[in-house]
């Protein structure tokens, strides 16, 4: 009987491939809820099925279906299975352990424990981030994160800002806008892959461009030109080597020029140089 049940259970599962609610199943499958229950048990610790819980706390189930994957979830719990499902659902932005703690009723304890299985696994991976210091998120392993978690390829692998790959790119950027005479975004952004940099963006480049700007190495000029010579279109912005000299300011090397707090500072207070005088 519990055969029965199991192949019709994973023929209903295979015509819902994204999955299907406790309760649709039930309706179409029929049958004694025990001998139902001991089936989902059964595939479940076999890792043939997983289950979701929704936001409305109602339970859905999706077959897995490539025998590796059956292997990476065979023997999980429901707790782990739990944890799994909200790490997946956080898709490219990742899911912080308050998250999890916030969706469940499991202890710090218990969810560092679940991790280091689904890490083991290779169901999850952590993500570290740029802006949250050593603080880390989890998201299913095949999931590339979003650039606003990484900042993109100018970044390094610790997540702070590799100065030796930028300063090395912004010079080339400024050789090949002078040799060229004029480019836009799009012909510096083909140069740099040419020289080997392929997981650049269009953003990336902006932050480059821009940098130069700020630098007094290059400006940005309106495109007079009829069409792009490789997209035969108008592209709007070119950069060109820059005729302006821009004075130095000596003032912007003092401590004080930099100072975030500077309008703050008085003789007296909570800021001021004598008290970091000696430091």
């Amino acid at each position: 009987m519990s055969k029965d049940i199991e192949d019709k259970f994973l023929v209903i599962l295979q015509q819902h491939p994204t999955g299907i609610s406790q309760k649709d199943f039930k309706d179409e499958l029929g049958g004694d809820n025990q001998a139902i229950l001991t089936v989902i048990n059964k595939l479940v610790k076999e890792g043939r099925i997983i289950y979701i819980q929704n936001p409305d706390g109602s339970t859905s189930y999706r077959e897995v279906t490539t025998l590796e994957d059956q292997s990476k979830f065979k023997g999980l719990s429901a707790d782990e299975m739990l944890i799994y499902q909200i790490i997946e659902d956080s898709k490219d932005k990742g899911a912080w352990t308050k998250d999890m703690r916030g969706q469940t009723n499991l202890q710090q304890v218990q969810i560092t424990k679940i991790i280091k299985t689904l890490e083991t696994r290779k169901l999850i991976k952590a993500v570290k981030t740029i802006d949250a210091g050593k603080k880390k998120v989890y998201m299913s392993y095949s999931m590339e994160p979003s650039r606003d978690l990484t900042g993109g390829s100018l970044y390094s692998g610790g997540q702070t800002l590799d100065q030796e790959l930028i300063n090395a790119m912004k010079w080339s950027c400024s050789s090949f806008i002078s040799n060229k005479g004029a480019a836009d975004i799009s012909e510096v952004m083909n140069y740099l892959k040419k020289q080997g940099e392929k997981d650049l963006t269009e953003e990336d480049i902006l932050t480059l461009l821009n940098s130069l700007i700020y630098d007094g190495l290059v400006e940005e000029m309106r495109d007079t030109r009829a069409k792009h010579v490789l997209s035969r279109k108008p592209t709007g912005i070119i950069y060109k080597p820059t005729k302006t000299k821009i004075p130095e300011n000596h003032f912007t090397k003092m401590p004080c020029g930099n100072c975030p707090v500077f309008h703050l500072c008085s003789e007296v207070g909570e800021i001021t140089p004598a008290k970091y005088r000696n430091r």
